[in-house]
């Protein structure tokens, strides 16, 4: 899709007209005029808007000074009208508040698409061409009008013929072309952003694009919603407070996904939550502390948690459903993000954004570093020292929107944590009134940093990493000798003295004695492990042999840090 960038086709120009005809009639021919657009916008149109136009109606687009301004509410009501692919569009900008400001966020998170259900001939047709039979032929009952209808797909309610009841999603006909079309549209338009209204190239609208597709066409996808599912349920197969759909993959395809049908309400329903007779405080930390988990041990989250998305079960767990949209955090950030939340528990500001900048996108051309270490200053002081401070979300949220005042960016994934984190924090909050993610936090950042120096978390690593390990530390003396036989031969253009080579034999020598230290020290470690594993059977003189692997590993890892840390000798 990125490929075709800017050139637009001869199919797509009469729905980018019918585009520009809403933006146009909305208040947007300051827009139009300047992507050199308004050719397209026909005279009757144009004829209608001046026409019909108020004499101070709210505008799509107006100049303030020098800066072009979008109006949030006129915005949001142009994308509801101009179909899925833009209240999407709108859906996933409200995700990025570092990107579009807090005000835009949100005005187009109240973003809705009143789409009525497609037939159920059609919904019949589909599943004939996805599964291979009609519906009344795959299964024991199938309901004909669905439960729910979106944008991009509805559901059915269905029964196997061994009466297990599913929730069949089949997706709305035609709308992965005319979703493509759209981003193609779209790439074209913010090409021409980029090009002719240069006070907006800081929100890099083509990456803005990029993203919106990469998210959207993977949305479309059910075969990968369902395989995110899968992983979710992996994620929390110990913690029975928290459910998952079972994935039916005899029944699922690109078009059509087949899941367990949840009995739950949604966690904004809050009588209908409190006649289950579930203790709502409870649940808000069971939401929570599923979040921190998806965010700092698993890596992968739910990067649109809505309420609707959330179903309180009548046994009391918690339900997530769509996992169109998921969030990856990898190892480094986790780290980088507890760090931070370790930071924020005892209060040290410098240390909170120390951690947050190594995550950070600095441009040295347009960041300016000093600015945003003062407003991180001043965002968090308020938060550790006021009468009424807010809350770490915010807090971090905030911070993370801050940013972009300053040129400094984060990645995708990072803004939509942050974001992830607010909305979370509003769902505990509705379901207990006097429910406070700060407290939540610190027992979590306790139990999170336990479970990652746990032996068995330790473990796993010396068994991902060993064999890099040792395969750095075994070709460590060939690449140096490489390096050493091309000084010889001229290959490498650096002037050295008697002197200097003299030097660096003895750092090889040093670097060899390191490397033979090294494996030593990994042989009495694994020794050690496994007797920790006989602990109390094998002794020497009457003391357990683990005790002296563990002396052993100290005196050798003394060592070892004390020659690391010495330059060669004289």
């Amino acid at each position: 899709m990125a490929n075709r960038s800017f050139h637009m086709k001869l199919a797509d120009l009469n729905r980018l007209r019918k585009i520009l005809v809403i933006v146009f009639e909305s208040g947007g021919g300051l827009l139009v005029d300047r992507l050199r657009l308004k050719y397209l916008v026909p005279l009757w149109s144009r004829v209608r808007r001046w026409v019909s136009r108020p004499p101070s109606g709210p505008e799509l687009m107006r100049m303030e000074g020098v800066q072009p301004m979008l109006s949030p509410p006129v915005l949001r009501s142009v994308l509801e009208r101009l179909g899925p692919t833009f209240v999407k569009l709108g859906q996933v900008l409200s995700l990025r508040a570092d990107l579009v400001g807090e005000e835009l966020s949100a005005e187009l998170s109240k973003l809705h698409s009143d789409v009525p259900p497609f037939p159920y001939e059609t919904a019949r047709r589909i599943v004939k061409e996805e599964l291979g039979a009609f519906p009344e032929d795959l299964f024991g009952s199938f309901e004909d009008k669905p439960t729910a209808a979106a944008s991009l797909a509805q559901v059915h309610r269905a029964f196997f013929k061994d009466g297990t009841e599913v929730a069949v999603k089949i997706q709305r006909p035609g709308i992965r072309k005319t979703i493509e079309q759209d981003i193609h549209i779209l790439y074209y338009l913010a090409g021409l952003t980029e090009r002719f209204v240069p006070e907006w190239r800081i929100y890099r609208p083509t990456s803005i694009v990029k993203e919106f597709a990469d998210w959207t066409l993977r949305e479309l996808d059910f075969s990968a919603e369902g395989r995110n599912a899968e992983r979710f349920r992996f994620i929390f197969k110990e913690n029975p407070s928290i459910t998952i759909p079972k994935i039916y993959w005899e029944f699922t395809t690109p078009r059509i996904l087949t899941m367990e049908f949840s009995h739950g309400v949604k966690s904004d329903e809050i009588e209908r939550v409190r006649a289950f007779g579930v203790d709502t405080k409870q649940l808000a930390s069971i939401g929570v502390d599923a979040f921190f988990r998806q965010f700092f041990i698993a890596g992968v989250f739910h990067a649109d948690p809505h309420p609707g998305n959330f179903f309180v079960m009548p046994n009391g767990s918690l339900c997530l459903h769509d996992f169109g949209m998921v969030g990856y955090l990898d190892q480094a950030s986790r780290r980088e993000l507890l760090s931070c939340l370790v930071a924020f528990v005892n209060k040290d500001i410098e240390g909170y954004y120390r951690h947050l900048l190594h995550m950070a996108i600095v441009d040295d051309a347009r960041s300016d570093v000093v600015a945003f270490q003062k407003d991180v200053a001043g965002i968090l002081s308020e938060f550790f020292f006021a009468d009424r401070p807010p809350s770490v979300a915010w807090a971090f949220f905030r911070v993370i929107n801050q940013g972009a005042q300053n040129g400094i960016r984060f990645p995708g994934d990072l803004a939509l944590f942050g974001k992830a984190l607010v909305t979370t924090e509003a769902m505990g909050l509705k379901l207990h009134p006097g429910f406070n993610i700060t407290e939540e936090l610190e027992p979590f950042v306790k139990k999170a940093l336990i479970e990652y120096c746990s032996p068995k978390k330790v473990w796993q690593r010396v068994k991902t990493d060993f064999l890099d390990a040792m395969g750095a530390l075994t070709t460590f003396p060939e690449r140096v000798q490489n390096v050493l036989t091309k000084i010889e031969r001229g290959e490498i253009g650096v002037k050295l003295d008697a002197g200097d080579l003299q030097g660096i034999k003895k750092e090889f020598d040093r670097q060899n004695d390191l490397r033979i230290l090294g494996i030593v020290l990994t042989a009495v470690v694994f020794a050690t492990l496994g007797l920790l594993y006989l602990e109390g059977r094998t002794t020497l003189w009457g003391v357990p042999l683990s005790r002296l692997g563990i002396g052993a590993s100290l005196v050798l890892a003394a060592w070892f840090v004390v020659r690391l840390s010495q330059g060669p000798r004289e």
